[in-house]
């Protein structure tokens, strides 16, 4: 299981937003002005262009159609079903609009209805009903259905863009980033210029912290699609993680002046006042919008973090604790709230609550040293173990881009590059530094040093004992060097009870599962992950069920 570093990113805090665009009236006919802007994304300018044909023609079919989809792309699921019910008793599209209609109920929030139009799906428009059936059931959490139908909908249209770039971000969802990375590729080959398939590939550079890759994606989207909220957010996020603080609230800004008072946008001028320091004006943005930011996701940690620093105690305690309700585990919401807990006098519940996250890899420096001191406090007498985590070599302020290169040539399979890397990290005195030791056992497994790979996993485990990544890392060198399969089953069955819903980790417990003999349930598990395997991975699982 590769471990990367974690740092705060905007962008994993962006929501998926409406599409809007811009124009410029033209003196042609509105209809074929409409048809123009629509064909170059121009969703915008292409509604405006509608109004003015359908004030001439209010039942002009054409121009009624256009409307409708023209609404489906700026997410107007109302004037998007207004538009449609005027075409019910036109038979010229009678096969299209079962699925135009799907979709508009889907944006309404009513996938229930929007599924019972995918029944019987028409063989010219299978994939936007796949596409509708496949996301209404998503919205249901009928998830095994919802797999069933994108594999129905890709069998139908193997090559469609869209649909390949919802089976990748399902793929994201359930943790097989291999197999999405894989669904990328094939959504940008067959729609270089699809909205989905860029946002797709933007996301997953973001995940391997490659900012720069990430933006080329965003920007690319942008230029496609000049005026659309959700490309127009990522670059402002991306931005920012870069330090180009400028583009990012230029960005923010034309994301308002589409759609004003937008909470999400609003709380990334926030978020981003505060980390330049400048907390009386985030705490102005967060006050100024009330309750439309109480749904946006981390807004309830910034809350948090702006109470804390103010003296707020109890209030931030209130704001962090809703927080880590709905993100457990969270690294910074924890810290924030285990030095509020300690403020207030409640040293043991903030142990309590920091001990657990300062066990896995991903802890901070900060979370060490706030564990170390509040163990001593309680009297751990392992408490030391977080101290010693904490500690990195003197005048060294490259680690940090260090470990992303590293990262980033691990992913790719660059496996003498990222053993140089390691190893270099590891000589300047960071064999303390879970990542650093988990992701070199996988590096000596890649080379063929199975004991080395050992080695090192062991002593990532020692260090954290509860990470179920660790864990997993643990179990997996040591079933694919053949020293102890009893072993790696019993770490491995415990790496996936502690991440249930972790697809890599299920895959590395089948293997172990067969190698001890224990075929059905080999096969019982290995039943659920063939369908959002990629095609090495799928090759894989057809050798061990011939061997089964």
């Amino acid at each position: 299981m590769i471990l990367k570093p974690k740092s705060f990113v905007y962008a994993a805090l962006l929501a998926g937003s409406l599409s809007l665009g811009a124009c410029s009236i033209g003196d042609g006919d509105p209809l074929s002005e409409a048809q123009a802007a629509y064909a170059e994304n121009d969703f915008r300018g292409a509604r405006i262009y509608l109004l003015s044909a359908l004030k001439e023609n209010s039942k002009d079919p054409a121009a009624n159609l256009l409307f409708a989809k023209t609404q489906l792309h700026l997410g107007d699921g109302v004037a998007a079903e207004a538009a449609l019910k005027k075409l019910e008793k036109n038979e010229i599209y009678a096969a299209e609009l079962p699925s135009l209609m799907a979709h508009a109920l889907l944006l309404r929030a009513m996938p229930e209805r929007a599924l019972a139009l995918t029944e019987n799906p028409d063989s010219t428009h299978a994939a936007l009903t796949f596409w509708v059936r496949a996301q209404a059931l998503l919205q249901l959490d009928r998830k095994d259905e919802a797999v069933a139908a994108l594999t129905a909908g890709l069998r139908a249209a193997p090559q469609d863009p869209t649909l390949l770039a919802l089976r990748g971000n399902y793929e994201i969802d359930t943790r097989n980033i291999s197999a999405a990375r894989q669904t990328a590729t094939l959504a940008l080959k067959y729609g270089p210029d699809n909205l989905d398939a860029l946002l797709l590939s933007g996301q997953l550079a973001l995940m391997r912290q490659d900012m720069t890759g990430a933006k080329v994606f965003f920007d690319s989207a942008l230029n496609l699609y000049p005026d659309s909220i959700t490309p127009l957010f990522s670059a402002a996020a991306v931005n920012a993680d870069l330090g180009n603080v400028k583009e990012a609230k230029a960005g923010l800004k034309r994301v308002l002046e589409l759609a004003p008072g937008h909470p999400v946008a609003l709380f990334l001028m926030a978020r981003i006042a505060f980390d330049d320091g400048e907390i009386d004006r985030a705490r102005e943005l967060i006050q100024g919008s009330g309750e439309a930011l109480d749904e946006v996701a981390g807004v309830n940690l910034l809350r948090g973090e702006i109470a804390y620093l103010n003296g707020n105690n109890e209030q931030a305690i209130d704001h962090l604790r809703r927080f880590l309700f709905d993100m457990p585990g969270h690294v910074q919401a924890t810290t924030v709230l285990g030095h509020a807990l300690l403020a207030t006098g409640n040293a043991a519940e903030a142990y309590a609550l920091v001990k657990p996250a300062a066990n896995r890899a991903t802890a901070t420096p900060q979370l060490l040293n706030l564990a170390a001191k509040l163990g001593k406090l309680q009297k751990d007498p392992k408490a030391g173990r977080f101290a010693e985590r904490a500690v990195a070599p003197e005048g060294r302020d490259d680690i940090a881009l260090k470990m992303t290169e590293a990262g980033q040539a691990l992913a790719a399979k660059q496996w003498e590059k990222a053993d140089k890397i390691y190893a270099e990290l590891r000589a300047s005195g960071l064999t303390s530094n879970v990542i650093i030791m988990n992701n070199s056992a996988l590096v000596q497994l890649a080379l063929g040093e199975k004991q080395k790979a050992v080695n090192f996993a062991r002593a990532a485990a020692d260090l954290t004992p509860d990470d179920p990544n660790v864990i997993d890392t643990l179990g997996w060198t040591l079933l694919q060097s053949g020293q102890d399969k009893a072993e790696a089953l019993q770490l491995l069955r415990r790496a996936a009870s502690l991440a249930p819903g972790n697809l890599e980790v299920r895959w590395h417990l089948a293997n172990a599962l067969a190698a001890n003999g224990r075929a059905s349930e080999a096969k019982q598990l290995i039943a659920g992950l063939r369908d959002f395997a990629g095609k090495e991975q799928q090759v894989q699982i057809d050798q061990l069920l011939a061997r089964l």
